[in-house]
């Protein structure tokens, strides 16, 4: 006899403590104030994700994400900059700022397109995180018929590490206040480490 495998789905959650989300934070709600959405248009699932600038401390966070990563899997990743239409570094990293009521919709950042130069890693890192102001939720078949769901409680400096391929989704923010949110995406390295200007 033998068992065999088809498939498994693993997600990485640890802290951070050496980030400093003060700073994050600050620019990223200058960044909200001032409008820079990934989108313009309202209906779209991307309107509330907001960008960011490539500062020291979000290259920071890159870099330790990736360290996290490679202590838990031992496989080394990267950035996943995505070129396809024009570059635009805020598909390797941006920020998702939730106000009272809101919620972001089942999905995942596998690119269907192009999911060979695509993101195979996504992160989150959790900058400030009110008091109910919602959770992650990961959804996943445990079975061809029945879908599961696991939370993984928001705290501040947390991250959460998990394959690009699983849906997820985040539930109300019933705070008064912004939940904000460092969002990331990542592909296994295979060359030099790329740089990208400040957006």
């Amino acid at each position: 006899m033998e068992i065999k495998t088809l498939t498994k789905v693993e997600y990485l959650v640890g802290c951070l403590p050496e980030v400093d989300t003060q700073h994050l934070k600050d620019m990223i709600l200058q960044n909200f104030h001032a409008g820079r959405f990934m989108d313009p248009d309202l209906k779209s699932i991307r309107r509330e994700d907001v960008r960011i600038n490539f500062t020291p401390e979000v290259q920071k966070l890159a870099r330790l994400l990736c360290q996290r990563w490679k202590m838990a899997f031992d496989e080394d990743i990267e950035l996943c900059w995505q070129n396809q239409k024009g570059f635009d570094p805020n598909t390797a990293y941006w920020s998702v700022v939730h106000g009272k009521g809101e919620s972001t919709n089942v999905h995942d950042h596998a690119s269907g397109e192009n999911y060979e130069e695509g993101a195979k890693i996504s992160a989150a890192f959790y900058v400030s995180v009110p008091p109910d102001s919602g959770d992650l939720v990961f959804q996943y078949n445990l079975n061809p018929y029945l879908v599961g769901h696991e939370t993984v409680p928001a705290e501040e400096g947390k991250f959460v590490l998990f394959d690009s391929c699983l849906p997820h989704f985040v539930t109300k923010n019933l705070s008064d206040d912004y939940r904000v949110v460092i969002s990331m995406n990542f592909r296994y390295k295979t060359g030099p480490q790329e740089d990208s200007q400040e957006s």
